[in-house]
């Protein structure tokens, strides 16, 4: 094989992985009702794949599905447009079965990200727990906690509460 067809052939075998790997995912994800990121992550390395791409581009392939699915999920939930905007360019230019899965993927991915912002919107923390980073709001008093490094989160210095909600919100 010559140094021209190198880059389209392994181009040509990104584009089927990809492929591939969306459908795996959807499929797994339905099958054991898991998070799609979830089994996207965790899906098997298929060894047809694996030759092709090798281990470094395949751990990569399926970080930039992630990547994808959430971005357009993020365009979804936010924007309030259609995915097909996301694109910037006409649908007809996509195979069909790749852009069904894709939609697919990407309903479901924003149905996750819902939940996980309506989670983060939601969460409490408390006195005792372990924090990673960032800034309590007291819900008693709303004095501010700042956590510049993980800990226990004490009591409230100035009332003395112990339920706390994060400053900013992630989203």
């Amino acid at each position: 094989m010559n140094n021209t067809q190198a880059p389209q052939d392994n181009n040509d075998a990104v584009g089927q992985a990809y492929e591939s790997s969306l459908e795996n995912a959807l499929q797994e994800s339905k099958q054991y009702s898991k998070s799609l990121h979830t089994t996207i992550a965790d899906i098997k390395d298929d060894p047809k794949t694996l030759a092709q791409l090798g281990a470094d581009e395949v751990a990569k392939l399926k970080q930039s599905i992630q990547r994808d699915l959430f971005d357009a999920a993020y365009h979804l939930s936010e924007s309030g447009q259609e995915l097909k905007d996301w694109l910037g360019f006409d649908l007809m230019l996509i195979k069909n079965e790749l852009w069904q899965k894709f939609t697919e993927a990407t309903d479901k991915t924003t149905l996750e990200l819902i939940k996980l912002k309506h989670i983060a919107a939601n969460a409490e923390y408390h006195t005792g727990e372990i924090i990673g980073l960032g800034t309590l709001t007291c819900d008693a008093c709303g004095a501010a906690l700042h956590f510049h490094k993980p800990g226990h989160i004490p009591p409230c210095g100035k009332c003395h509460g112990t339920h706390f909600h994060r400053l900013n919100k992630p989203f």
